[in-house]
């Protein structure tokens, strides 16, 4: 929901936050070592340096070493709107994220697909060579057994931002995972810059709201644009609401065997970045499932006023970017909190500060890149504050636990301004 209040130059800094594209421009490392293998170990994982050439992401700082599956699933009871066969059903891809079992075996799981790589050095614009994606490490191993340690595991939900992939919060994700929460991170097929299924399906962005305006568009385009995105955030919300659904089901029993006996539902947060912050506040205000909300810089769309017309119940959390123009959704949302509510700025961050893209354009084009996207705040500095926070809110509010950072203002990090209701 972007009120009419909010100028035509606001209006459209918020469009060219949607998505990445307009981003990955400049020149890249195209030295490409595949990533260390998969013998079994018993200790946590990613202690020895990368090899030349890779570049490692930020490591995880808690107990638990990382595992990650990438599941497709089908919603039979809801059409594809973004096609046209009536008989399609919705399809999502959701990526887990959990402590692992440290003597589980298994390789390092890759940070990009080569279809996504290829996305986004073709239709994203980045100058690096085919493959570069194998460059880059991530700390997670792929299909290892889910820690039986602190079972059964808090459940966290996470959706991206528009047109963006979920590989673009690895760092935050494995974070969580290593505290001992078990993430779903949903790719929102055809609003996602391309969903990769097991089945070699490469789905591309087509959106049924159509691609975001530009600074050249009519008032009367952007604000059917807005219309359009008032009201598909419900269709996010329904697909967060149906992920949920099967991680109850394989709590019970997953086929996999991944997930039997190690859900704790009774324990679960929703968290998005940008339209996926829009998505988590609409899912709190409709399903009491979720415990917990967190929205990472977004604009807070809904229809009928979104959230900010429904009081939510749940502890949220809106952790914003300096840049973050005045924002009538986020007032009222944060005015009508009936839960406890925290209101964040951080000083130095832009939209994008809030995923991996600052570290990773750091590495590709040099310190201080595209500060208009990605902050002038130093990317691992980003990283670190985001990734408090965020553990902060979950380990108090879907954990259970106390969280001192969430008293107040706190002089470990100055970057942030922070304000408690209630």
């Amino acid at each position: 929901m972007i009120h009419r209040s909010v100028s035509r130059q606001a209006a459209c800094l918020l469009l060219a936050s949607l998505s990445a594209c307009a981003l990955l421009a400049g020149c890249g490392d195209d030295d490409t070592v595949p990533p260390n293998g998969g013998d079994p170990v018993c200790t946590a994982w990613g202690d020895a340096p990368p090899g030349d050439g890779l570049f490692e992401l930020p490591r995880p700082t808690g107990p638990h070493p990382v595992g990650t599956q990438v599941r497709a699933l089908t919603d039979s009871a809801r059409g594809e709107e973004a096609t046209e066969d009536p008989e399609d059903r919705r399809e999502l891809l959701v990526q887990l994220w959990y402590p692992a079992d440290p003597c589980g075996a298994g390789e390092l799981a890759p940070y990009l697909t080569p279809e996504e790589g290829d996305s986004r050095r073709t239709s994203q614009g980045l100058p690096v060579e085919d493959g570069f994606e194998a460059s880059l490490v991530t700390h997670a191993r792929a299909g290892v057994p889910l820690a039986d340690e602190g079972a059964p595991h808090p459940v966290l939900l996470f959706s991206h931002g528009f047109g963006m992939l979920r590989a673009d919060y690895t760092s935050l994700l494995e974070d969580l995972a290593s505290h001992g929460f078990v993430v779903a991170a949903i790719s929102h097929t055809y609003d996602t810059e391309l969903a990769v299924f097991p089945d070699g399906r490469a789905v591309p962005f087509g959106s049924v709201v159509g691609t975001p305006p530009t600074m050249e568009s009519t008032p009367e385009e952007l604000e059917a644009f807005f219309a359009l995105m008032d009201e598909h955030v419900a269709v996010w919300v329904d697909d967060a609401r149906f992920v949920l659904d099967e991680l109850t089901a394989a709590a019970q029993s997953d086929p996999e065997g991944l997930l039997t006996g190690r859900l704790d539902l009774d324990r679960v947060g929703v968290l998005g970045h940008s339209y996926g912050g829009a998505m988590a506040a609409e899912a709190c205000a409709v399903d009491d499932r979720f415990d917990a909300g967190l929205n990472l810089d977004g604009t807070l769309f809904g229809k009928e006023d979104g959230a900010g017309g429904k009081g939510l119940a749940q502890p949220f959390l809106i952790m914003l970017a300096e840049s973050h123009v005045d924002d009538p959704s986020i007032d009222e949302t944060y005015g009508a909190l009936e839960g406890q509510g925290y209101l964040a700025r951080v000083e130095g961050a832009a939209h994008l500060t809030f995923s991996d893209l600052p570290v990773l354009i750091e590495h590709l084009l040099g310190a201080g890149a595209l500060p208009e996207q990605l902050g002038t705040i130093a990317p691992a500095r980003a990283v670190e504050i985001t990734n408090a926070y965020t553990r902060a809110f979950v380990e108090a509010h879907v954990r259970g636990e106390a969280s001192p950072l969430l008293d107040g203002p706190s002089p470990e990090y100055p970057e942030v301004s922070f304000e408690k209701k209630r």
